[in-house]
């Protein structure tokens, strides 16, 4: 499997700064499974706007610093607070919308200078900082962020990879895939998947039946779909946690069209 990608939005108006974002890249990177993205490595500008947006697009999670970035005085004359870098703001923020448009958890990790106030949304974002501490400590929580973090799989290769499993099943596997999204998708009765198929899709009983007996040939070939065998309460099926947000996003762009 790709590794995923860990976006690092981090300031570069200091040498302190540039060496955090440095050091970061260079951590993940030696983390198994996972590569990390730093803006300080992109030369052009043209090239930096296109690899910052890319790298937010299909990154699996983002570690982000908020350096202090001076002093905001009001009109009134009144102090309001510290600033953090508007870069990085920006970045918070387009990956925000990007989970709330495709419907996907991507983690974040947010180091917060003690000096700087939260503002715009950032204080409707749930970002939970992290005070800016020793290198030492840094490391630390990030690589414990690393390694109880569930980050979801995403990028081209990602995409292609679902895409050759995606177009091996039949039109009305999709249905059956369709019908245990309905039934909620994790531990779905047959039996359950049966009556969507009939109520919903107005496919007959039979028809439904050797829909998902057809349905589970192709599951078991492409692990879109987890088979669960039980005995006693009836069989069960699963989507794959690994390709759920693809599955979803596949199935709602068929349900516009």
């Amino acid at each position: 499997m790709t590794d995923k990608l860990i976006f690092v939005s981090c300031g570069q108006q200091t040498e302190e700064e540039k060496r955090i974002g440095a050091f970061v890249k260079k951590l993940v990177d030696s983390k198994q499974g996972f590569k990390a993205y730093f803006a300080e490595y992109v030369h052009s500008l043209d090239t930096l706007a296109k690899n910052i947006f890319e790298g937010l697009r299909i990154c699996s999670g983002l570690i982000s610093f908020m350096h202090e970035r001076g002093l905001v005085i009001t009109n009134g004359n009144k102090e309001w607070g510290y600033r953090s870098s508007v870069w990085v703001n920006q970045e918070i923020a387009i990956l925000a919308y990007r989970c709330q448009l495709e419907g996907v958890e991507i983690p974040i990790l947010v180091f917060k200078d003690e000096k700087v106030r939260l503002e715009g949304a950032m204080t409707s974002l749930i970002v939970n900082p992290k005070p800016i501490k020793k290198e030492s400590e840094i490391i630390t929580q990030i690589e414990s962020w690393l390694a109880s973090t569930e980050f979801p799989f995403m990028g081209p290769a990602i995409d292609n990879r679902f895409n050759s499993k995606w177009e091996k099943l039949s039109p009305m596997s999709r249905k059956v895939i369709s019908a245990l999204l309905d039934e909620g998708g994790i531990n779905v009765k047959e039996s359950s998947i049966r009556s969507c198929l009939v109520e919903g899709y107005g496919i007959g009983k039979d028809g439904s039946s050797k829909a998902i007996s057809d349905a589970k040939l192709e599951f078991i070939n492409t692990d879109l779909v987890k088979l669960i065998h039980n005995t006693y309460s009836g069989d069960e099926m699963s989507i794959n946690p690994t390709w759920g947000w693809h599955i979803s996003r596949e199935v709602k762009k068929n349900r516009v069209k």
